[in-house]
């Protein structure tokens, strides 16, 4: 599910959760994607890239993209302290 939260900017962010919240990342971000997985198999990242910028997220870490385009990985508590959430609930 894609979040929005709203400041002077809006951002719309997603969860990297699982494998299954790498499509709305990339719905997102529209940025290309690699996935890293350990030894066991568990998923340990994913790497954004669009030309020269390249983000590392991991799991329990937001992907945000501004109304200006930027796009960040941070925390839930960096959403929370900027920005008020205005998800609107099903």
């Amino acid at each position: 599910m894609i979040r929005t939260f709203k400041s002077k900017d809006n951002v719309q962010a997603v969860e990297f959760v699982d494998f299954a919240s790498i499509q709305n990342i990339i719905q997102l971000t529209g940025m290309g994607l690699t996935v890293d997985f350990s030894q066991s198999g568990s998923l340990r990242s994913i790497t954004l890239k669009n030309g020269a910028t390249t983000l590392v997220a991991i799991p329990g870490q937001f992907v945000y993209k501004t109304n200006t385009g930027t796009v960040g990985v941070c925390n839930y508590e960096y959403l929370e302290e900027n920005f008020e959430e205005v998800t609107e609930t099903e």
